[in-house]
């Protein structure tokens, strides 16, 4: 079969490999529908992401995607055959891995959601890493006694993701937007408490919003400037988990002061050492309930052009204008 394969100074090279004929115990092979190029993809590749290169058999690379599995092995609930599936690799790391950046790809089923059978496929090609996490960000919010959530990249994929999760479970959630048309795409997506950074009155609306609505978890993917202001106007007793930094790597500037009176704390936050996602169980868990709920809109990627193989090299260097998403497709 045809694959994408990383070279040792990680590039990205179009290799014949031999298709895998049967799943190992606990896997499943996946005919692959698409792959959307996620912003970890171009990152790692790039080698802005220290590391190395997650193992795969025959050094195909692609953590995310979305298709139909073909063959279970043993120990795989019978109930994903013919399935559709979303994938997210990195969730569960065997040696029989291959990446999704292929025709056929092999898995365990604890990386793969069941989707809808009335789906496009194509739809959740790179969705569970951005549902994966807000799910285990709000298991970890609860757990450490928080009732609201402040997000402050209100329209990425995962703020996306973030609102469909808290609407899910009815958890209070206010979104921080750029722009009033951020904050018309997340109310036709159901969200009321969105403040625009640009308003006049952001200021005072986010103290007066993040009370009411007892908004403690603070889940940040921007830092810089943004956290810089919108600490001192954080709700007592805030949290802030650091995910990402979208706003650039610019400083935080706060004083400590600030923080003891208001008695925060700010943590990193990572989807890989959640509770959620190192317990077996518990992730088991979540993708069932994930299963139950990723048909809403919240969690479909956002598509922009689709790629053959051949055309990879484009691929990589695409930008929507829009924020979609470079998708890969095998046929």
């Amino acid at each position: 079969m045809k694959a994408i394969c990383t070279t040792t100074d990680r590039g990205l090279e179009i290799r014949n490999i031999p298709a895998p004929p049967q799943p190992a115990a606990e896997d499943v092979l996946i005919d692959m529908a698409a792959s959307a190029i996620n912003p970890g993809d171009i990152a790692f590749l790039k080698r802005t992401m220290s590391g190395q290169v997650p193992k795969s058999l025959f050094d195909i690379w692609g953590v995310s995607g979305a298709g139909t599995v073909s063959a279970i092995g043993d120990g795989v609930p019978a109930s994903y055959l013919g399935k559709q599936v979303a994938i997210y690799r990195s969730l569960v790391r065997t040696d029989q891995t291959i990446g999704t950046w292929c025709n056929i790809t092999q898995m365990h089923h604890a990386t793969c959601v069941i989707l809808p059978d009335t789906v496009d496929a194509t739809d959740y090609s790179g969705s569970l890493v951005n549902t994966i996490t807000p799910y285990a960000f709000l298991k970890q919010a609860q757990q450490e006694l928080h009732q609201g959530i402040l997000v402050t990249a209100g329209t990425s994929a995962t703020g996306l993701a973030m609102l469909g999760i808290a609407l899910a479970y009815e958890i209070p959630i206010v979104s921080i937007v750029r722009d009033a048309a951020g904050k018309n795409e997340l109310a036709s997506l159901g969200a009321q408490n969105v403040l625009v950074r640009a308003d006049p009155n952001f200021d005072q609306d986010l103290a007066a919003m993040t009370e009411d609505q007892k908004a403690t978890a603070i889940f940040d993917g921007v830092g810089g400037d943004l956290l810089t202001r919108i600490l001192p106007l954080a709700a007592r007793g805030s949290t802030v988990y650091a995910y990402g930094y979208l706003g650039g790597d610019s400083a935080v500037s706060l004083h400590s002061s600030t923080l003891m009176a208001k008695n925060m704390t700010v943590k990193p936050f990572s989807n890989f050492a959640s509770s959620t996602v190192q317990t077996r169980s518990s992730l088991t868990a979540a993708l069932d309930e994930i299963s139950e709920i990723i048909g809403m809109p919240h969690f479909r990627t956002k598509r922009g052009k689709t790629f053959r193989f051949e055309d990879i090299s484009d691929a990589m260097k695409y930008v929507d204008p829009n924020g979609g998403k470079a998708i890969l497709a095998p046929g």
